[in-house]
């Protein structure tokens, strides 16, 4: 479930566009040379709804210094505004909750269904996805970005499903049980749109590397069966290390291997970072699935966001089918 992309170069920018189908290149800008994460979205809420658009960065990002980063604010804004939510909307911490930490309540929830409607208003969608899926993300029109996070299909869901994501990218490999050829995730009131399948390869900086880094289990237990299956052991990746570039440290400084998608990484990535194929195992198969709300799937958003995605999965794997 891994597609790291960072700073792709120039000229894999040239090429993605030049083999872009026409009307995808009205969505999609390929690829952004910095991580979405570090990039604050322009997009500004209208003043009743920016403290619930904070609330959500927080709970989102995980701390007050990411939420903080992602908005361009400093954090005693971002400490205040949780104050002041917390006190108006009597909202009290769920401690141990992956969704909704901050507290939860009918009120807020209508206030972020508002947050969701202005920003359809203003045709932006608020996708989240972890480091890994993230290059999917980069330089696609209309995207509002968040803070990347490694999450359980079911954590995906309910955030989507709470309104604090209008999407998200979800992958096969972070389901509990694998599903029926053909059939897609299921969520209440939400819909799981198919954007393809990826090959996925183990790259390392230690060609006889043994051990793979990971998400952890909670997050992608497919994907600890399918690497464990092969016979590799596995390392967890610190939740705290979120960041593309704290995946490949942590792969490069332990002799780690990381499953990638080489099709999504620009000319010489690899061994820009002194990463290699391992000759073996087969590749991981991912499939990809765009979870939303229902009642968004027919907007215009939406369908140039799912335009976008597609395009880049069948493109990259059009270069899997000639290199394979």
């Amino acid at each position: 479930m891994m597609h790291l992309m960072i700073r792709a170069s120039m000229e894999m920018s040239v090429s993605f566009a030049r083999r872009m189908p026409r009307r995808a290149l009205g969505a999609v800008m390929l690829p952004s040379a910095f991580p979405l994460s570090r990039v604050a979205s322009p997009y500004r809420p209208p003043t009743p709804l920016q403290d619930p658009h904070v609330l959500d960065y927080l709970e989102l990002s995980g701390s007050q210094a990411r939420a903080g980063a992602a908005l361009a604010m400093h954090q005693s804004t971002v400490s205040r505004s949780l104050r002041l939510m917390q006190q108006q909307f009597r909202l009290v911490p769920e401690r141990g909750s992956p969704v909704c930490r901050h507290g939860h309540n009918p009120c807020l929830q209508h206030l972020r269904l508002a947050c969701r409607e202005h920003r359809l208003m203003e045709g932006l969608l608020r996708l989240g996805t972890d480091g890994l899926h993230q290059s999917l993300l980069a330089g696609l029109a209309g995207v509002q970005p968040v803070p990347p996070r490694c999450r359980s299909g079911d954590h995906w869901a309910g955030l989507v499903g709470h309104g604090l994501l209008d999407g998200a990218i979800v992958s096969a490999f972070c389901l509990l049980q694998p599903l029926p050829s053909g059939e897609e995730p299921r969520w209440e009131g939400l819909r799981a749109l198919p954007l393809g399948r990826l090959e996925l390869h183990l790259v390392t900086a230690a060609p006889g590397a043994r051990r793979v880094l990971l998400p952890p289990r909670g997050a992608a237990p497919l994907l600890h069966q399918a690497v464990a299956a092969r016979g590799f052991a596995v390392e967890p990746q610190p939740v705290a290390c979120q960041e593309p570039a704290a995946w490949v440290k942590r792969a490069r400084d332990r002799g780690l291997a990381l499953p990638l998608c080489p099709a999504l990484l620009g000319p010489g990535w690899l061994a820009d970072n002194g990463l290699e194929p391992l000759a073996e195992p087969p590749p991981l198969v991912e499939e990809l699935w765009l979870l939303l709300p229902e009642v968004v799937v027919k907007t215009n958003p939406v369908r140039h966001c799912l335009e976008g995605l597609r395009a880049v999965v069948n493109m990259a794997r059009g270069m899997q089918d000639q290199h394979g």
